[in-house]
């Protein structure tokens, strides 16, 4: 019987150790496919950090003194102020709350302001906004420009 036993094991014995090679090698494939995959995950964020709209900084080019002089040679000036709550929502890089009352701005006045392709001149309240065309985010906010 132990002759028996020891066929048995000697037969036996390769074919278990190519099971746990097998699913040695399995686990193996299984850990690179998921750390490609974290690496994959990974560089799309990375992609998405390198390009966010509030981040592109768009200066207006113009100073509050210039502006105003502009704003008083087109009778824009005199203008409310919006609600304080409403009013702090207009900053760099923050959207244009929807529903917000723009008041147009004359195209002689716009032509003497500075022209930032993408981008749009619009009043808001006692502020003026360099908003983008496409995305709606603010560039830059000259305050109390309409005052």
């Amino acid at each position: 019987m132990n002759a028996r036993m020891t066929l048995w094991v000697a037969l036996i014995a390769p074919l278990l150790t190519q099971t746990v090679t097998a699913a040695d090698a399995d686990n193996d494939h299984q850990h690179k496919a998921k750390a490609a995959e974290k690496q994959q995950k990974q560089q799309g964020k990375q992609k998405v950090a390198e390009f966010n709209p509030a981040a592109v900084t768009v200066s207006a080019g113009i100073s509050l003194t210039e502006a105003r002089t502009v704003a008083e040679r087109y009778q824009m000036t005199g203008q409310t102020a919006l609600p304080p709550g409403i009013r702090k929502n207009l900053a760099k890089g923050k959207p244009l709350p929807p529903g917000l009352a723009k008041q147009s701005v004359p195209a002689a006045m716009i032509a003497q302001l500075p022209q930032h392709q993408g981008y749009e001149w619009q009043a808001v309240g006692t502020d003026l906004l360099l908003v983008s065309i496409a995305t709606a985010v603010i560039a830059d906010v000259l305050v109390d420009v309409l005052h």
